[in-house]
């Protein structure tokens, strides 16, 4: 925000971002971190699973018995390292970066795109989780092994977006709530939820999730506007 004297604010101690490129490696980064202690969670799970089961119908039906059984992590695996604590911001994550950057007319496609439709922070980290296949498919892979599920999907799903972004059931529910038919992101069509193939399940938990090409290119240009995603309306 510009100051009544009519002057810009400084971010002295901020670096703002380069470009758009800039920013997603960084939010990129911060995807990593959320992945592997996830992955680090499954695997440690396989390998409690592994340990008490004692025939493929005990493997199979692990996901319900195993939140019966108490398991000592100390006898098949390690303990999943918390997370450290977060800065909040008024902007969310790397929020003086953001700011700094704006203040420099510097474009930043998602952090546009969510001040222009008013996204969550969970609707952000949405777009990151599903943009992130189309610049490494290394994330395929993991997204095949994190989906826990016989499909082999290699996008993420809604089940595997909620675990990996709420921390409590209150976040679960409001999160939810944003991949209905009317929610900005399912509703434009910059989010499509798909069942893979082969799926016999119906829930929307079991939905996988697709950025449209359009939404792909505008989040990775320098210079594309936000127009081309989001026509302005018409008028009357």
């Amino acid at each position: 925000m510009i100051a009544e004297t009519g002057e810009v604010p400084t971010f002295p101690d901020v670096q703002p971002f380069a470009d758009n490129w800039s920013y997603l490696k960084a939010e990129l980064a911060w995807l990593d971190r959320v992945l592997m202690r996830s992955l680090s969670k499954q695997r440690q799970t396989n390998q409690e699973v592994d340990r008490v089961a004692k025939s493929t119908i005990d493997r199979s039906t692990s996901h319900w018995w195993k939140g019966f059984i108490a398991i000592d992590p100390s006898k098949g695996g390690s303990l999943v390292p918390s997370p450290p604590p977060q800065i909040h911001h008024p902007l969310g994550r790397y929020g003086d970066r953001l700011e700094a950057s704006q203040h420099h007319n510097i474009r930043l496609a998602i952090p546009t795109l969510c001040d222009r439709l008013e996204l969550s922070h969970f609707e952000r980290d949405l777009l990151i989780l599903c943009l992130a296949p189309e610049i490494s498919r290394r994330y395929e892979r993991l997204f095949t092994f994190l989906n826990n599920d016989d499909t082999n999907c290699r996008q993420p799903t809604v089940d595997l977006a909620l675990r990996l972004f709420c921390r409590s059931d209150a976040e679960w529910r409001n999160a939810r709530s944003k991949l209905s038919t009317t929610a900005p992101l399912i509703k434009r069509k910059i989010l499509k939820l798909y069942l893979p193939d082969h799926s016999t399940a119906r829930s929307l938990l079991s939905k996988a999730m697709l950025l449209s090409d359009k939404a792909v290119t505008y989040l990775l240009s320098e210079d594309l506007p936000i127009e081309s995603i989001i026509p302005k309306p018409r008028k009357r």
